[in-house]
């Protein structure tokens, strides 16, 4: 090789200038390896104490959990705190608070209003009255308006009357029906509407048959008889399920049917779970350990899902303490850090397989603080993600979200801390008995001689990965077709989330077998118009100046198109038709003043209105909508509060649900009445709320949690192009989840809002660990593609296949809440999987950016070596004299002591292996980190390791050497206590050829003054040590190795062409020739990647 080669090899592996995020990029990795490792080395250090210390820790924050108390209250849960409806919730709790049980039944037939229906229906409303529950029944429970019970149906036209009811004939049905508009029993308007459904008429307008009909039973809610209403409620499920001959179907629904069927299939599903997590633990033994005696991982599974445990009495405790409000959704907490953690275990258990067999001759602390310093940073990565994106969703204005967020926040930055310290501690201690070979289920057991059978040595993930995936992943037609299938999939689920609606209906969370789903299946059916009963309350104000604006008011609710005709039960009109027939009675002569003709004061307006409800049989059905204070004693009675009940028409979905109770509320604020007297109430109300503000929070919270991921992506992976690329795939994976789950019919509820949002948390997972690992190994992108896959392919895999093991079983639930976390799990783990193993790492081959700079010190950590002294000097600095291949030490210009060393080609015969450096098993370990200058030699502009693996001669003299990755503390040391003295010379073999024989040399002279370590005047290029000559150089090549730089010797040019080649190799001369092409060819990349 002339000169001028050699010099444009040196000119093209000039160190790039990094740009800053570059630098920010290396120094921040570099910290974290370097905390990762001196924690990874101090837990493997002392694991029983760490163990002990996290416990310790988890259990004293869970002592928090004393004051555990689960929040129901959907105004707490779902309604943010400054609704209007809050404050309107808490005045009817206070004056009107639930008072009634109901059972509500609807019974089907041809024709419900020929005779033999209505004896059919009378004879199950006697079974239904005769049942018993102890000493009580329906007489002795129900809610009575007057004297008799509150029982509404046809058959109150004709009071109930068994023998009236028997004599009817069709005649006498169909002109009773459709000549009374008041019930005879209740005085109340007769709402046929509500008691009968699917009518037809005659050509008269008359009804005259009906396909179903409607009875409810309401009854007392009173705390001494809320168990013997209960038990009726169920005697009533069973009598309706039985059927009657007479008549087609039954159904019904009660107020105990919700807690039954809803909350009974979750309870039912709750085995199912714990199957899955067993389907987890079996999982976690087959893949973290090996398939023999000593390598299972029993144990070490319980630990990993022991630290979910511990991580969520943790956060439990913390938040509970902190008085954070603990609601029925935060049951999911468990299987999102089951997800999170599960997958953190396998990258740091595969961080641990792929140590190099020289990095596994390592002391165990040392080889457990390699790994962690590798795993670290990529759990890092997702975990401090997934922290910062729950916090800012713990923003949101609804408190049951904003409560889940915190506590998952909490608990993933707590499983953060015990991966990388209680599970690295466990690993530890599996070690041990591994090293030991003792039995893997019988720790107290020891195999001797222990030799594991071959086929556990075998690690199938790693090679399908490594041979298969990766390999034919970079094939030009495999990669089109990824990314026709990602685009196609995205264009397709774009559409679907776009149409993903917003609704909630209970009726969804029921059982699809059961009673009560049947009910709902059926009102919808038979009584399609009716949608939900609701109230208009009123507080106390001068009612009888509001005469005009109540009338009003009623008119303008009558008129809304979302109300229901006939529906509105308003007990002021009732009033005032009463009071108008005894206007002109002397005895009331004086409540009136002037010429109006009604109460002129508050007070006789109250006294008149408590004579209406307690003494006229009218007056009574009413009783209960007028609370008065002093109603039972001699002093005048003063209103407190009153209430009028109407129903909503029947409404398709959320949204026009919400602008039914918006156009009622419309109609009462702008009423007139004085103070905003009124306002409309019902518990329904609450959901509506929640629906006002939950897509727009959803998409709030999503569109924050994105924005988080990828700053925060871009902090720890430190790379934009990296961090860019992962955010599409994290994005990709949302749309696609919510694109599907509108085709599977799911839509946006309090539910699936929480699950869209922890699926960001498990997305990240899937795609960060590859996108880091691909930043930290060398090579062209294909061959950095294919060693990323196999590096962490099969912990990502593992990670979310086990989370999708975890709801595998819930595929078929009848609960629509288990259903709907499988479909959104299998879909978060479907496509998080398909975009981080297949999509990213396509991308990467085309578009990856360059490698970090300090990755030679992450890649090659066995095979390199810097050697540093540690001798009692000021600092000395070492060279190589040419003449007597000899390492100098010169002691006059050394400020600090360094790790510059000479490095050799791996293949080198110079190479020394450990046994040979002297390095026995008494050296001790003090750290493995390669401080600041030892990194800004290593770079990614020196030549791929594909090519050549370097590492450093070691000299055999004894000294104290620092070393990367391990800094061995030497028996004894040369101490140099003045600079006059200096150190025994050192040899150091070099042009070894590959065949172990020795180049003949070519020699070249050059002078050079030593007072100032002068540079060469060619290219400005140090002579690679980076230190002053002090003498006359004789070099046997033209080639010095600065870090891992080749780089031409000082002067080689100004002399003789040498003879460039290998005599005995001329192989090596044209390997030398093709490395030398390829870095000068500008189309390659810049890392110089392999061919």
């Amino acid at each position: 090789m002339d000169a001028s080669t050699a010099a444009e090899i040196v000119s093209e592996t000039k160190p790039r200038k990094n740009s800053c995020l570059q630098i920010l990029s290396n120094r921040f990795i570099s910290l974290l390896e370097k905390a990762f490792y001196r924690l990874g080395y101090s837990v493997a250090s002392h694991p029983v104490f760490t163990i002990c210390l996290c416990v310790l820790v988890c259990g004293l924050c869970a002592i928090g959990m004393k004051d555990f108390k689960e929040t129901n209250e959907a105004e707490k849960l779902w309604v943010p705190a400054t609704s209007r409806i809050q404050n309107e919730k808490h005045w009817v709790m206070e004056n009107f608070p639930p008072f009634t049980r109901y059972a509500s039944v609807i019974l089907t037939n041809n024709n419900v209003l020929s005779p033999t229906s209505l004896k059919a229906m009378m004879e199950f409303y006697k079974s239904a009255y005769t049942l018993e529950t102890g000493p009580h029944n329906l007489e002795t429970m129900c809610f009575r308006v007057g004297p008799v019970c509150h029982v509404t149906s046809v058959l109150e036209l004709w009071f109930y009357n068994e023998e009236l009811i028997n004599s009817l004939t069709q005649e006498d049905i169909i002109h009773k029906i459709n000549n009374v508009t008041m019930s005879p029993m209740y005085h109340s308007e007769l709402h046929l509407g509500s008691l009968l459904g699917q009518t037809w008429r005659d050509s008269a307008g008359q009804i005259v048959g009906a396909k179903a009909a409607s009875v409810l039973f309401l009854l007392h809610d009173k705390p001494k008889l809320k168990k013997p209403a209960m038990d009726w409620e169920l005697q009533m499920v069973k009598l309706a399920n039985a059927g009657h001959s007479d008549l087609s179907d039954i159904f019904i629904y009660t107020t105990r049917s919700f807690d039954d069927e809803g909350y009974g299939a979750v309870n039912a599903d709750v085995n199912l779970l714990s199957t899955g997590f067993s389907l987890v633990m079996v999982y976690l033994i087959l893949t973290l350990g090996r398939f023999n005696l000593v390598h299972q991982k029993f144990y070490l599974s319980i630990a990993g899902l022991l630290s979910v445990g511990l991580a969520i009495g943790f956060a439990y405790g913390l938040a509970i303490s902190c008085g954070i409000l603990y609601g029925p959704v935060h049951a999911l907490m468990p299987f999102l850090l089951l997800g999170i953690g599960v997958d953190d275990m396998f990258v740091i258990v595969e961080a641990w397989k792929n140590l190099s067999q020289k990095e596994m001759k390592l002391p165990l602390v040392d080889r457990m603080a390699l790994s962690l310093k590798h795993a670290g940073v990529s759990i890092t990565v997702t975990s401090i993600t997934d922290v910062v994106a729950f916090a800012i969703g713990a923003s949101t204005v609804i408190p049951g979200l904003s409560g889940f967020c915190i506590y998952a926040a909490l608990g993933i930055l707590a499983l953060y801390g015990l991966q990388a310290t209680f599970f690295v501690a466990c690993l530890t201690l599996d070690q041990q008995k591994v090293e030991a070979t003792r039995d893997g289920c019988i720790p107290c057991y020891v195999h001797k001689n222990y030799t594991p059978n071959s086929f556990s040595q075998r690690d199938i993930m790693t090679t399908a990965f490594e041979k298969y995936i990766g390999p034919n992943l970079m094939k030009f037609p495999v990669k089109t077709l990824v990314l026709l299938v990602t685009f196609t999939l995205l264009g397709v689920n774009v559409w679907g989330f776009y149409q993903l609606r917003q609704d909630f209906s209970l009726t969804m969370y029921i059982p699809s077998d059961s009673y009560a789903h049947k009910y709902a299946i059926a009102r919808e059916k038979y009584f399609p118009s009716d949608g939900v009963d609701t109230a208009v309350y009123c507080k106390d104000f001068e009612y009888h100046k509001s005469r005009d604006l109540m009338e009003k008011m009623y008119h303008d609710i009558v008129q809304d198109p979302y109300i229901v005709n006939g529906s509105v039960v308003f007990w002021f009109s009732a009033f005032n038709k009463w009071f108008d027939t005894i206007k002109d009675d002397p005895s009331v002569a004086h409540t009136m003043y002037g010429d109006i003709k009604y109460p002129y004061s508050k007070a006789w307006f109250a006294l008149l209105l408590h004579q209406f409800i307690y003494q006229t049989s009218q007056g009574q059905a009413f009783r209960h909508f007028i609370k008065f204070e002093n109603a039972s004693s001699t002093g005048n009675p003063i209103i407190i509060g009153t209430y009028f009940t109407l129903r909503h028409t029947y409404q398709p979905d959320s949204k026009s649900e919400i602008i039914a109770m918006e156009s009622l509320r419309h109609v009462i604020d702008n009423s007139g009445l004085p103070g905003g007297g009124c306002f409309a109430y019902t518990d329904v109300y609450l959901t509506y709320e929640t629906n006002k503000i939950l897509q727009r929070e959803l998409y709030r919270n999503l569109l924050l949690a994105v924005i988080c991921v990828f700053t925060v992506t871009l902090l720890l992976i430190a790379n934009f192009r990296t961090s860019l690329i992962v955010f599409t795939c994290v994005i990709f994976t949302l749309v696609d989840v919510a694109g599907t789950l509108h085709f599977w019919g799911v839509t946006i509820d309090t539910a699936s809002s929480i699950l869209l949002t922890l699926s960001v948390g498990l997305a990240v997972d899937y795609s960060a660990h590859i996108g880091h690992m691909f930043m930290t190994v060398q090579g062209t992108r294909p061959e950095r593609v294919v060693a990323t896959l196999k590096k962490i392919g099969p912990a990502v895999f593992s990670g979310g296949f086990s989370t999708f093991l975890a709801f595998l079983l819930l595929c078929n639930s009848y609960s629509y809440g288990f259903s709907l976390f499988f479909r959104v799990f299998f879909t978060v783990v479907l496509f998080g999987l398909f975009h981080g193993l297949i999509y990213l790492p396509v991308v990467l081959s085309w578009i990856g950016p360059e490698p970090y700079d300090t990755h030679l010190t992450t890649e090659d950590r066995t095979n390199v070596y810097v050697p540093e002294c540690k001798c009692n000097s000021k600092g000395e600095s070492n060279y190589l004299d040419t003449s007597s291949q000899m390492l100098i030490f010169d002691t006059t210009t050394r400020k600090s002591t360094d790790q510059d060393a000479l490095w050799v080609p791996q293949q080198d015969s110079a190479v020394v292996d450990k046994t040979e450096l002297g390095i026995t098993t008494q050296d001790t370990v003090e750290s493995p980190l390669l401080d600041d200058s030892s990194k800004e030699m290593i770079t990614s502009q020196d030549l791929p390791s594909s090519q050549i693996n370097f590492t450093s001669t070691q000299p055999s003299d004894p000294i104290s050497m620092d070393t990367s990755p391990l800094q061995y503390k030497r028996q004894h040391c040369h101490s140099v206590n003045n600079d006059n003295q200096t150190p025994p010379p050192m040899r150091v073999p070099q042009n070894m050829d590959l065949n172990n024989e020795t180049t003949p040399p070519s020699t070249v002279t050059k002078a050079i003054h030593t007072s100032n370590a002068m540079m060469t005047p060619d290219l400005n290029i140090h002579n690679g040590l980076e230190m002053p000559v002090l003498d006359t150089e004789k070099l046997t090549s033209p080639w010095v190795v600065k870090g891992s730089q080749l780089i031409l010797a000082p002067g080689w040019k100004d002399t003789a062409n040498p003879n460039p080649t290998n005599k005995h190799h001329p192989q090596n001369v044209i390997g030398q020739k093709k490395q030398t092409d390829s870095l000068k060819d500008p189309s390659r990349n810049s890392s110089f990647e392999a061919d």
